[in-house]
């Protein structure tokens, strides 16, 4: 929700006359997914206009039957209707191209009996004749009238001055704040319960929760203020993401869309919710969720959601090999750690986001993996664990020659990076990569830190001096 000193405006609209793309106009910059398909805003997309204006881009109202799953459209309905009661403005989108419909008289209605300002953005006046249609919008009665392209930007200016009439001149947001939080991302496959996880972390119901996979299309964040148990102040931007899904299974533009702005939003990130489903364990998608995660950069905290409904089913039907329900619970952890041992000594916490059980634990969690990516390691500390890690498991010799490590330093936190200083690279193969990293995250407790190597070898003779040193 915005501060006291901010003012917020949301786009509202009957779907596809343009409001994601006139929202990622007014931002210059793309924010929101563009598609012609009818109801991919569902969530409500929040950005920061000027630094004292919040822009609201809404999914679309009263989408029609057969287009959109009814579930979703009511709950994409309830949340423009949150929009609309917190926004101090609001700009109603209609399509010139189209004409006025029952639809627009409809959503008119409810803007007027709302008592805000509304600004009503005339929408696809690519050519002359559509500005000839767009003057029976008029007849809604409204003051603010201005006709826009979102596609060709014919008139943003005037847009933005109605806007700058209400909430005051639009001054280009500070990123000042941004570099201050902790990001943080909400990922996993379809239907795992991501969307009620960042709304427990919200602390309001903002994203569109259902049993329909893929619900969530696009990467959405929002800004939380908290403070740790012992009164430390924790910012962290969060971004829920839509389910990842494999290559087979993406079959069209807005399934890619979708991946890559999920994968993007990871890429920004500072630490990693990866969410597994308890019903279903884990499954070959998390395993390459995982590891592309931690190729990127980022750290992991693992969440089981759904564990209500798997303690729910234990009390019913005790399962043969286990004392209870807590001794479930151990060997349950224990098996995750066996299917995805690149946690490391992480933390798995086992949550319900229905019953709202155990997510109270994230945040402080990830203040905590933040803490670890940035902390100092001394290099003779980190030297000492190289050297005691090539000891235990010498490599293989390359053309008579043993692997050598000179020196060893970490020169970054995201990604955490350990640079190598040694006399052949061609030792180094991927396994052994992967015994000195997780040898490194084990010796200084780095659980679910994604740490780098970056591999120097010995510089060998250019082509130049070699010709030099035979003349």
């Amino acid at each position: 929700m915005p501060s006291s000193e901010e003012k917020s405006i949301a786009l509202v609209g009957r779907p596809n006359v343009g409001k994601s793309r006139l929202f990622n106009r007014l931002l210059s910059r793309r924010v929101s997914i563009v598609h012609d398909k009818p109801g991919v805003t569902r969530d409500i997309v929040v950005e920061k206009l000027s630094d004292n204006i919040l822009l609201m881009d809404t999914g679309g109202m009263f989408a029609a039957p057969g287009v959109t799953e009814k579930i979703i459209a009511d709950a994409t309905n309830e949340q423009a209707n949150f929009a609309i009661v917190a926004a101090d403005t609001i700009i109603f989108v209609v399509d010139s191209q189209e004409g006025l419909t029952s639809l627009d008289e409809e959503i008119a209605s409810i803007l007027r009996s709302s008592g805000k300002r509304v600004i009503l953005a005339v929408n696809k006046v690519d050519l002359p004749m559509h500005s000839e249609r767009a003057a029976e919008f008029f007849n809604l009665g409204f003051k603010d009238v201005v006709e826009v392209s979102a596609e060709h930007g014919y008139g943003m200016d005037s847009l933005r001055a109605a806007i700058e009439s209400c909430c005051g001149k639009i001054i280009p947001p500070s990123e000042d704040d941004a570099k201050d939080r902790i990001k943080i991302c909400v990922a996993g496959r379809p239907n795992v319960g991501k969307s009620s996880i960042a709304n427990r972390l919200i602390g309001e119901d903002r994203l569109i929760v259902s049993e329909i996979a893929g619900t969530t299309r696009d990467s959405v964040k929002f800004d939380i203020d908290a403070f740790s148990k012992r009164g430390a102040e924790m910012k962290f931007r969060l971004f829920d993401t839509a389910g990842l899904r494999t290559k087979r299974k993406i079959n069209t533009s807005l399934d890619y869309l979708s991946s890559l702005r999920t994968r993007r939003a990871i890429e920004s990130c500072d630490v990693v919710f990866l969410v597994l489903d308890a019903m279903e364990g884990v499954s070959e998608l998390d395993k390459r969720l995982l590891s592309e995660i931690m190729d990127i950069g980022a750290s992991v905290i693992v969440v089981v959601n759904k564990w209500d409904y798997a303690t729910h089913t234990f009390a019913r039907r005790p399962l043969n090999g286990y004392k209870d329900i807590s001794d479930f619970g151990k060997k349950f952890d224990a098996a995750v750690r066996a299917e995805l041992p690149a946690i490391g000594d992480s933390p798995i916490y086992f949550v319900s986001a229905l019953e709202n059980k155990g997510v109270d634990k994230l945040l402080e969690s990830a203040f905590r993996m933040y803490s670890k990516m940035n902390s100092t390691i001394p290099t003779g500390k980190l030297n000492a664990a190289v050297k005691k890690l090539l000891d235990a498991n010498p490599p293989r010799y390359i053309s008579g020659k043993r692997l050598k490590v000179y020196y060893c330093v970490k020169t970054s936190s995201k990604p955490f990076t350990v640079k190598m200083f040694c006399n052949s690279l061609q030792s180094f193969t991927d396994p052994y990569k992967r015994y000195l990293v997780n040898g490194i995250r084990d010796s200084f407790k780095l659980g679910g830190v994604a740490i780098r190597l970056d591999l120097i070898g010995k510089v060998s003779q250019t082509i130049q001096e070699r010709f030099q040193n035979k003349k």
